[in-house]
């Protein structure tokens, strides 16, 4: 998939808790730790941690070092969890290459008076921490506000956001970068504005996605059944329920789906996008059956219904000019086949 929906890592996120810190900070700490280490596995998200993220750790004293580790597990009582298990994913997070840095072409920033909205650069009182978070977040704010975005967008985790959305506001006197796409920015005392999407859970990274965006861009069916599966978690979260992430069942994708759909995007505009990813759901939960009707093999209502083997062929109205075919296979699973307008009757095989 082109372009992969990104995450940066503030080092606040692996900053080892104070041994004499509450029972429950310490196990959400680990807990934290290792929902976030899912992410390594997951091929739809590009993952990247600050370059100077270690350094501020050790100047800290804040660095998950097997000692300071396994002194918290004791403190707390804890034996859920293996010390050399959690190092070794805080090491395996810290070594991520590319940094931040390195893959968007930003080095460093000088700037004063950055306030953020609400404030996140003071949830820590460690320097180090504190330095590096104001410079992530100007940047990304840049970034954001300038330059293209990867599909889906780009989030910061921390270790507590309370809103989704962080509005930035500097003086910024100088931007190390090797990009051709930042613009000069405003010179003090004029402020430089924007702002960075954060979240601190999963369920708030994939709030902070755009499924319209990914069905529009992606490139391959990759990014198609991420779309379809954001939406489809978004949507059980809105009915109420608490879904599993890897446990969201995704239709096949059909050889010609992509190319189909992204054509009535492309001709249609931003209201689409979402009404399809809506006409899916729909699909995959059995809601709104009214709206389906059985594709045929000519225009009669007499006229058989088209088939693949055993598999039928259905047509699901997103609108009145818009249709989703696809196949009802006799297995109960579904294949998406193509997005058409109204007088389109045909279907990918």
């Amino acid at each position: 998939m082109h372009s992969l929906p990104s995450v940066t890592i503030d080092a606040g996120v692996l900053a080892v808790p104070h041994v004499d810190c509450a029972k429950d900070d310490a196990f959400q700490y680990v807990d934290t730790l290792l929902d976030w280490s899912k992410l390594l596995d997951e091929p739809w998200v590009a993952i990247y941690m600050s370059e100077r993220a270690s350094e501020s750790l050790f100047a800290d004293g804040l660095y998950p070092l097997r000692d300071q580790l396994r002194e918290l597990f004791n403190a707390h009582g804890i034996v859920e969890y293996d010390v050399n298990t959690v190092a070794r994913i805080a090491n395996q997070l810290l070594a991520i290459t590319p940094s931040f840095e390195t893959y968007y072409r930003v080095k460093d920033v000088l700037s004063e008076h950055l306030e953020t909205d609400p404030d996140v650069i003071r949830l820590t009182t460690h320097d180090g921490l504190q330095s590096d978070l104001a410079r992530c977040i100007t940047l990304i704010a840049v970034l954001r506000k300038h330059c293209s975005q990867p599909l889906g967008g780009h989030s910061l985790i921390l270790r507590e956001a309370p809103k989704q959305v962080i509005q930035v506001r500097a003086h910024i006197h100088e931007l190390e970068h090797s990009r051709d796409d930042i613009p000069v920015l405003p010179c003090p005392p004029e402020l430089f504005e924007g702002d960075v999407l954060v979240c601190d859970d999963f369920r708030g990274l994939i709030d902070c996605l755009d499924e319209s965006a990914i069905l529009v861009g992606a490139s391959d069916d990759l990014g198609i059944d991420l779309a379809v599966r954001i939406a489809l978690f978004k949507n059980a979260i809105a009915q109420g329920d608490s879904p599993d992430w890897s446990g969201v069942v995704v239709p096949a994708i059909g050889s010609r789906f992509r190319e189909l759909c992204q054509q009535v995007c492309a001709d249609q505009g931003d209201s689409v996008p979402p009404k399809i990813l809506r006409s899916i759901i729909e699909t995959i939960k059995g809601d709104n059956l009214p709206a389906v009707h059985a594709l045929r093999t000519g225009p009669g209502g007499n006229d058989p219904q088209r088939m693949r083997g055993s598999d039928k062929a259905q047509r699901r109205d997103i609108d009145r000019e818009f249709h989703l075919h696809y196949w009802e296979c006799a297995d109960g699973t579904v294949e998406l086949a193509s997005v058409v307008y109204h007088n389109d009757f045909s279907i990918p095989g």
